[in-house]
């Protein structure tokens, strides 16, 4: 695809699956709490079933998302699913990143050359901890104008009211704003009903260095 890089005055990234490779993530964090291996079935069920609606907060996306894991599994009350999420689940994640997996190629010098334009870099996720997944990827949070996950707006991708208020938040114009995802369910479906340009790294996969010669 064609990037025109001057057309651009801020880039909203996702991060997991797109500033780094997540090929084989499920299976290590199976691997890496295989005792807990039916919440995280769990998990992954419920995430699906309230994902792009809108809770308005963080809380409401979080009771929604627990209360939803105990009626997937019955023997699994809302306030376990809470307690093995908070506790266990994404500090595994943290320490499965950290131990495995590695920031695409050039990562660093792409959002610094972008900064450098005067773009807003925005790191937009659907999990929370960004700032230490960032770390365990040796990314530096601060090349970042802000880090954000989409349940602290409200939804999970792709959510429009999240969109808007992420829109809104940092005044992004969609015209010129520039969305670089590797999901077209979440981050495709997030960006295209505000007509916002979608770069999906993964499909092909090709792009991911079509955007590097864009912008470095």
């Amino acid at each position: 695809m064609q990037i025109n890089p001057d057309k651009y005055r801020a880039v909203v990234f996702d991060l997991d699956g797109t500033l780094y490779n997540n090929k084989g993530l499920p299976m290590k964090l199976i691997l890496g709490d295989l005792r807990n291996m039916w919440v995280l079935g769990a998990e992954r069920k419920a995430r699906k079933q309230i994902k792009g609606q809108d809770y308005q907060s963080a809380e409401g996306v979080y009771k929604a998302l627990f209360e939803k894991m105990a009626e997937v599994k019955k023997s699994l009350t809302a306030e376990e699913a809470r307690r093995w999420y908070e506790e266990k689940y994404m500090p595994l994640q943290v320490s499965v990143l950290r131990m495995y997996f590695e920031a695409r190629p050039l990562v660093t010098e792409l959002l610094e050359a972008m900064r450098t334009r005067g773009l807003k870099c925005i790191l937009y996720s659907d999990y929370g901890h960004e700032v230490e997944k960032l770390q365990a990827l040796d990314i530096d949070p601060k090349l970042f104008d802000a880090t954000l996950s989409a349940p602290e707006l409200g939804g999970l991708k792709p959510s429009r009211k999240s969109m808007e208020r992420l829109m809104e938040k940092f005044g992004l114009d969609a015209a010129t704003t520039l969305y670089v995802g590797d999901r077209e369910d979440t981050d495709g479906d997030s960006a295209r009903p505000f007509g916002i340009e979608f770069v999906n790294v993964k499909q092909p996969k090709e792009n991911w260095d079509e955007l590097l010669k864009a912008f470095l």
